[in-house]
Formats: C-alpha cells, sequence, structure tokens
C-alpha cells in the first residue's frame, strides 16, 4: 500500500498558474496588488511560488498567533536570511535558531530605554548641528535630508568619533546600494541569471567586504583605546553571554553593527518624512502639536501624549515595515485552516492597519484615536515594530529620535504642503519618493 498523502486546508487563493500570471502586477505595485487581493480573498488568500505554498494575511489573530503565541514553530525564510547573510552577516535580522536566541539575549539590554537615555545627548546634538543648515524655500524634498540625519545619527550613536564627511558619504551610499540589490535579487530572481555577465552581484559583495573593513577598523582602535565611550560601540564590547562571560568576537561586533545601520537609519527616515508630510497637510494636528510642545524642554516631549499619538498614527498609515515573512518549521494550523511545513506566511502589515473594518476614519491622519483616558495606548490591530521575541530590538531608540525631531524642526521651521502626494516605493521598507513640502524658518530664531 502506498502512503496515504496528508491533506490540507489552505485559504482560497492564487493557483501556480494564476500566480505566475500575476507576477509582474505584483511587481509593479506590490500594495496595489495584495490589497486588492485581501479585499477579494477577505484578509487572507494563498498562492503557490514554485513547490512553496505562500499564505498571505492581514488578519490580526493570525498574525499574532504567527509572531507571538506559536512564534517558536517560525523561522524567518532560508532565502531572505542567506541572502541578507552572504552581504550583512549573521546579526539579528539575518539569522535564526539557537544563535539568534542567544544574540537577542546578549545584546537585548543594551536597548532599554534607561540604557539609551546616555545616548540622548547624542542624538539632540546631532539633530541641532544639522538643522542649523537646513534648507528653507518652496519646494524642498525632505526625504534625502531626514534620510541623511538619520544616518547620521545613527553612525554618531554607533561610534561617538568624528567621521570625515567622505567616510560617512561612502558608508551610506554602500548602504543604499546594497538595500537596492537586495530588494530585487529576492523579488525578481530571474536577474540572478545574469550576474556572471552584469557582475552586480560582484560589486555588491565588493561593496560589502569594504563597509566589514572599516568598521573592523574602528572596533580594532576602540579596543586599543582603552577609553570609554558612552555609544552604541561601547555597550556591544561590553556585552557577555550569561553562559560563558566571554564578549562578542570582532567580526560578530561587525555583524551586529551592520544590521543596526541597515535596519535602523531607513526606517526612521522613512517614517519621519510621512510624518512631516501628514502634518503638512494637517493643520490642525500640527498647530495642537506644536501647542503641546509650549513651555517643556526637549527631554520631556519622550512623555508628550499628543507626539506619542501623532508618531503611532504615522506608523500606522504608513509602516516602515510594510510586510513581513515567516516559514513554518513543522506542518500547523490556525482556525480552520492546516497547512505544511515550510508553508511561508506573509503578514500584511500595510492592508491591517488600513483595514476599514477594523478602523474607523481607516484613511485619514486622527492621532487622537491612540489617546484613551488621557494616555497614548497600544491598538491591538497594530503591529508597527512587528511583535513577540523578534519586535524590534531598536523600537526605543526610534521613538526617541524620531520624538527629538519632531520637537526641534517645528520649534524652528513651519511646513506647509506644496500639494504634491508622495509615490509609496515598496521596497524592503515603505519609502517615500517626492515629499515636497514648502519650508519656512520661525522668525524668532
Amino acid at each position: 500500500m502506498g502512503i496515504e498523502k496528508k491533506k490540507y486546508k489552505l485559504p482560497v487563493g492564487y493557483s501556480l498558474f494564476q500566480t505566475m500570471l500575476k507576477t509582474n502586477e505584483f511587481l509593479n505595485n506590490p500594495i496595489k496588488f495584495i490589497s486588492k487581493s485581501m479585499v477579494a480573498f477577505s484578509g487572507t488568500y494563498s498562492a503557490v511560488l514554485g513547490n512553496r505554498k505562500l499564505i498571505l494575511t492581514q488578519n490580526p489573530e493570525f498574525i499574532n498567533y504567527i509572531l507571538k503565541e506559536n512564534h517558536r514553530n517560525y523561522n524567518k525564510s532560508e532565502l531572505t536570511t542567506k541572502k541578507g547573510a552572504k552581504f550583512f552577516g549573521k546579526g539579528l535580522l539575518f539569522s535564526n535558531g539557537d544563535y539568534w536566541l542567544k544574540q537577542r539575549r546578549l545584546i537585548q539590554p543594551a536597548f532599554h530605554r534607561d540604557k539609551l537615555k546616555g545616548l540622548f545627548n547624542l542624538i539632540i546634538k546631532s539633530i541641532d548641528v544639522y538643522l542649523l543648515e537646513f534648507p528653507e524655500g518652496k519646494n524642498i524634498d525632505i526625504h534625502p535630508l531626514v534620510h541623511q540625519l538619520s544616518f547620521n545619527i545613527l553612525i554618531q550613536s554607533l561610534f561617538d568619533i568624528k567621521l570625515t564627511s567622505q567616510m560617512m558619504e561612502e558608508i551610506r551610499q554602500i548602504f543604499t546600494e546594497l538595500q537596492h540589490f537586495l530588494f530585487k535579487d529576492v523579488n525578481q530572481p530571474l536577474h540572478r541569471f545574469f550576474y556572471p555577465i552584469t557582475g552586480t552581484e560582484t560589486a555588491q559583495l565588493k561593496n560589502a567586504k569594504r563597509l566589514r573593513e572599516i568598521f573592523l577598523e574602528i572596533i580594532s582602535k576602540r579596543k586599543e583605546s582603552n577609553k570609554q565611550y558612552d555609544d552604541l560601540l561601547d555597550m556591544l564590547l561590553n556585552s557577555k553571554y550569561e553562559d560563558t562571560g566571554e564578549t562578542m568576537s570582532n567580526e560578530q561586533i561587525v555583524d551586529e553593527v551592520l544590521i543596526l545601520i541597515f535596519a535602523g537609519h531607513e526606517t526612521t527616515a522613512n517614517t519621519l518624512s510621512w510624518l512631516l508630510y501628514l502634518l503638512s497637510t494637517n493643520k490642525e494636528a500640527t498647530q495642537k502639536l506644536t501647542d503641546s510642545f509650549h513651555d517643556s524642554t526637549i527631554h520631556e516631549c519622550l512623555n508628550n501624549e499628543y507626539l506619542k499619538a501623532t508618531i503611532n498614527e504615522a506608523m500606522r498609515l504608513y509602516p516602515a515595515a510594510w510586510i513581513a515573512e515567516r516559514v513554518a518549521i513543522e506542518d500547523d494550523k490556525f482556525e480552520d485552516y492546516s497547512f505544511p511545513k515550510n508553508t511561508i506566511i506573509v503578514p500584511f502589515f500595510f492592508g491591517l492597519h488600513r483595514d476599514k473594518n477594523l478602523w474607523n476614519e481607516e484613511l485619514n491622519f486622527v492621532p487622537e484615536r491612540f489617546i484613551i483616558n488621557n494616555k497614548v495606548t497600544k491598538l491591538k490591530n497594530y503591529f508597527p515594530f512587528g511583535a513577540g521575541p523578534r519586535m524590534c530590538i531598536g523600537n526605543n531608540f526610534a521613538i526617541a529620535e524620531m520624538s527629538f525631531f519632531i520637537f526641534s524642526f517645528l520649534k524652528k521651521f513651519q511646513i506647509q504642503a506644496s500639494g504634491q502626494i508622495p509615490e509609496m516605493k515598496p521596497l524592503i521598507t515603505l519609502r517615500p519618493d517626492n515629499v515636497i513640502l514648502n519650508i519656512k524658518r520661525n522668525n524668532n530664531l
């Protein structure tokens, strides 16, 4: 007798043939395609990619189950982790299993809010210096400016040393190129056939090697100096494994530094750019936010409820991590669905955050929705930093940076909409394209 084939009950969706037919539609505008599919299939649907099953969902209970309740049965996909690790090493973003857990437990304490307080003055100083030369006038593209500032802040917070402008620009340019390459490589795998001809992958591997050389030199010099610094590098250097009492190797520290920069500056810059755009088109919210800063210091803005709610609302409408993926280690089931191991589950945070069945005025910018009884609360259908053990380790750092920037920026500048709506570019993060605003420096400064 033959072995009986196990039956599963996947959500309705697209067959292999239908998936192939719709590939170009997905690649041309993934958010539009997935959003349309979510409406057609009531918030969860399946697709077929080669011999792999995919389930895409914006069901908050399903997402919560995958990321939190049964997280031990799910890893990040091998495709993502192996490809990412090839260029950025085995940092938290691109590792799985026991090694990931060991690294997470080692690094997590350094990112507790109390520990980060030592970095606040570094962040504030970087913002103040940058805003001194911030341009004003009509039709200014905010995103590249904020992107550069966020990058500067992260580098300064990692290494409290003076890097040349040429070095900073080289590092920033390499990260930008690597991010674009990784997105295209994962989403357009047919391009790999042409790598031996174009030399694209070889060029990016050289870029990655150059980054490692830069950071290994910084780490070596730091160790030789025997000086103490209030920066993230010192926190990483001084972190010790519980079981052995040993510290990380230089190569491991570089892995984590690369991930912090890769995942940190882009997401914050995107959120701040979207937030400035939203404020420029919502004068009432901007005035309310500006008024809330009256007679308060920049450090006090971390406790400003309306500022917290404003940042939360921007991350609801434009989540930097607009999508995620997990792979089932063993067979699993959720409610009426059952699916085999190796099924890829794709939480669609963008769709969840705009689901009209879960949010009132789902497309409008309404910061007040996060304020309940005069306190900001996190709503259950909201995943701006993911959820569960793999929740973004830098969330407290990102919130502090965004709070300090908005406080300082609105103290110094007025913003007005230009009438141009930014285009969404769903790459690894949800990047805005052409955030064109009118900016005027306040007369009293």
